[in-house]
């Protein structure tokens, strides 16, 4: 199962192998739903109430949460939980024939060599899981900072920081975004920094640290093609 999503207290949904269903679990109603969101949501110090009725968080297996209640969702709070292979390492990849030995020996070099790596495609398509696996690659004597919304990678090195985002509390101060974290990153002398999705902002502080002494870094980005990908960085 790669999602679990549930549409209200009554609905809930689950992609399996690419095909979602309906199962027949269901909540009690939108107050126990609401409960379970707050229980998770609390555990990783994030907060979701009608001044702030969507948030991100994670699960302690890796498992990337988002929440939206109302006013924003009309019919109920809706939870989407997405659920993170932790297996699916290069080797994994060629097995399943999702990758080619020549694909796996191309990316190995191009990590190797340093080079900058943007890794882009639609919701779903496996990104994050390509840029764990690829990370693999990456020498066990380097320092990696990964730089996160809500944190999914899971690299196997031994020396990996892991930075996460923090939202504005209750009176609206203290956000943390991840335009702050790529500068704070970049005082923490990392060899290779990673930021889990590009998406606002930290795009033009991610290219100015891939091109300032960090090269080998890796991002991911939403777009349909390649050419969409820059055109979305660019903007």
């Amino acid at each position: 199962i790669s999602d679990i999503l549930v549409n209200g207290s009554k609905e809930i949904y689950i992609e399996r192998k690419g095909q979602l269903t309906r199962v027949a679990a269901s909540f009690r109603n939108d107050a126990h739903l609401m409960a379970v969101i707050d229980r998770i949501v609390s555990r990783v110090g994030r907060r979701v109430d009608e001044l702030s009725p969507m948030v991100d968080a994670r699960l302690p297996d890796g498992s990337r949460v988002n929440a939206i209640i109302p006013p924003l969702a009309l019919d109920g709070p809706v939870l989407s939980i997405r659920r993170f292979r932790i297996d699916l390492s290069i080797q994994r990849m060629i097995d399943n024939e999702t990758l080619t030995h020549g694909m796996a020996t191309l990316i190995a070099a191009c990590v190797g060599a340093r080079l900058n790596i943007l890794v882009s495609g639609g919701t779903g398509a496996g990104k994050t899981t390509l840029l764990n696996a690829m990370a693999s690659f990456i020498p066990a004597e380097q320092r990696v900072i990964t730089i996160e919304d809500a944190a999914e990678l899971r690299l196997q090195q031994a020396h990996v920081v892991r930075l996460e985002t923090r939202p504005p509390n209750a009176e609206g101060g203290g956000e943390v975004r991840a335009r702050d974290l790529v500068k704070n990153a970049l005082r923490m002398r990392p060899d290779r920094i990673m930021v889990g999705e590009v998406r606002s902002s930290e795009a033009l502080d991610m290219l100015q640290a891939m091109n300032t002494g960090h090269e080998g870094s890796m991002t991911t980005i939403h777009a349909n093609t390649a050419r969409d990908a820059l055109s979305r960085l660019e903007t």
